[in-house]
């Protein structure tokens, strides 16, 4: 990436096991040169290439930090703390994803810092969280009050909080606080199935943020969904995070956390009126 007159940052976030938008974030980048792009962690899990995205990821020189998923997959690799259910169909993705990681894979996952504070010349730092600055797995969204943000941004000196991990981009202002989360660069949640990211420009006094949406070829993708053993055992789960990504919208998470509210197996069948319900 080139320097210019006038700061420019890129953070992408939640490559979550997809090559080819990776792939199609690069070649934009490569047409946006930005002074700098830092990688806002779920480099895995959720898309059926982890062990290629971490590969892939890993050798771009770029700064990075970790995120949920990551942190996640790296234990159970290293056989802590692995669900009852481990076994089963329901745990598949998550099991097929933690067994494509390579040692290699998971001792660059476990040196990645949690948080990472970007100074470029010439601008205001920025501090970029995978979560928010507390934890990993609390989205700075829509869904986190204000009072809630403003206990996790307690102590955080920079202006600009750059957050990822919900999927969609959001922006809002906490007093002199301007927080931005970037949209999911492999599995987005906004209907828009397109790659995203977040590129920062330096205007006058602050930073500006602009969401980028790319566009690409999703075949190879679900090509390798069925190439890669996903689906050969009947995996529900694993058919689920692929609609996740034909619709660009959750749907394991919150079928699995209905079920369980209503006492009901993880079946196709209640999923079909999970979905009726939930239209």
């Amino acid at each position: 990436m080139t320097q210019r007159d006038v700061p420019t940052l890129a953070v992408i976030a939640d490559l979550h096991g997809n090559l080819p938008a990776l792939e199609a974030v690069l070649a934009d980048l490569e047409r946006v040169q930005p002074d700098a792009v830092v990688i806002a962690g779920d480099f895995v899990n959720r898309g059926p290439q982890s062990h290629a995205v971490v590969a892939r990821a890993s050798r771009l020189g770029f700064a990075a930090i970790s995120g949920n998923h990551d942190t996640w997959l790296a234990s159970l690799a290293r056989g802590e703390h692995l669900p009852a259910d481990w076994r089963t169909t329901w745990a598949t993705p998550v099991r097929r994803a933690t067994e494509e990681l390579t040692p290699e894979d998971r001792r660059w996952l476990e040196a990645l810092p949690f948080s990472l504070r970007v100074d470029l010349p010439g601008a205001d730092p920025a501090l970029i969280v995978h979560g928010s600055p507390r934890h990993a797995r609390e989205g700075m969204g829509r869904m986190m009050s204000t009072e809630r943000l403003a206990e996790a941004l307690a102590g955080v000196e920079e202006r600009l909080v750059i957050g990822a991990h919900i999927h969609y981009p959001y922006e809002h202002w906490l007093g002199n606080q301007h927080v931005v989360v970037i949209g999911a660069v492999g599995c987005p949640f906004n209907r828009d199935i397109n790659a995203q990211y977040g590129l920062f420009t330096w205007r006058k006094d602050r930073w500006r943020f602009e969401h980028r949406s790319v566009a690409y070829d999703h075949e190879p993708l679900y090509a390798a969904w069925r190439a890669s053993g996903y689906l050969d055992d009947g995996s529900l789960a694993s058919e689920l995070m692929m609609l996740e990504h034909r619709t660009a919208r959750t749907q394991y998470v919150p079928f699995f956390e209905w079920a369980q509210a209503h006492g009901l197996e993880l079946t196709r069948e209640n999923f079909a009126v999970f979905s009726a319900e939930r239209e």
